[in-house]
């Protein structure tokens, strides 16, 4: 049994889908959860957690708002020992994917900084902290569209998650001097918001394309990001863990 204070973790795109599902499990496993999201809603949806979970609302395309929520995190609890990159956005172009010649470089520019940038960003602020305390677990939401070709995945949601993984991999390496783990969870298709964007078409084409059968549910994803974020994990850095009911294999 584990003693001293409590860890803290914090959750990044937690209001909805995946993002509450490992706030919520995370907190089920006795952690203090800091629940991050740009929408307001987050106070309410971490009030109903419980008392291991507070929330600060933040826009992580914004990285001065991610400074400011590690200093909070800081000051309030004196410590972060799980991080968990999981916020991210896949626009779609009626109900389907981008084209790269249809992609605007506005947009381009706002997935690269929600889905990528933003890990970097938070990685940069907190990593100090798990020094600290040699111990760390950082967990990055990476995607099948960063494994390999998808015909779901526009070019600019599927280049972050495959950065994303290669980003892992070398705070894997930087990390682990100091007992800090850096692992991918690569989900296929999951239902939550992102995934209900798209055309019932779509969807239905996909769900028959998974050897399993159906659509993963994001509980399933938390179960893995508790795994990594415990002490049996201890031994694994710089992985990728597929979840995506058999639709990828390597």
């Amino acid at each position: 049994m584990r003693a001293g204070p409590p860890r803290v973790a914090l959750v990044t795109g937690a209001a909805s889908g995946i993002g509450l599902a490992i706030a919520t499990q995370l907190a089920k496993d006795g952690l203090i959860t800091v629940m991050l999201d740009r929408s307001p809603a987050i106070s309410d949806i971490a009030a109903g957690i419980g008392e291991r979970a507070h929330a600060i609302v933040c826009d992580v395309a914004d990285a001065a708002q991610i400074h400011a929520a590690v200093d909070e995190v800081d000051s309030r609890h004196g410590r972060c020992d799980v991080l968990v990159n999981n916020a991210g956005i896949h626009p779609k172009r009626d109900g389907g994917k981008f084209l790269i010649e249809q992609i605007p470089m506005a947009q381009w520019q706002e997935v690269m900084a929600i889905n990528l940038t933003s890990s970097f960003v938070f990685c940069q602020r907190v990593m100090p902290l798990m020094r600290r305390n040699h111990w760390g677990r950082i967990i990055n939401i990476s995607s099948r569209g960063g494994r390999t070709a998808s015909p779901v995945a526009s070019a600019h949601y599927a280049a972050t998650k495959a950065g994303l993984i290669g980003f892992t991999r070398i705070a894997a390496l930087e990390g682990a001097a100091d007992g800090i783990t850096a692992n991918c969870v690569a989900p296929g298709p999951i239902e939550s918001a992102m995934t209900a964007g798209s055309s019932p078409e779509v969807r239905a084409a996909f769900a028959r394309s998974v050897p399993l059968g159906r659509y993963g549910d994001p509980e399933e994803i938390a179960s893995a990001v508790s795994f990594l974020a415990g002490n049996g994990s201890s031994f694994i850095t710089g992985a990728i863990f597929d979840i995506n009911g058999g639709t990828y294999m390597p």
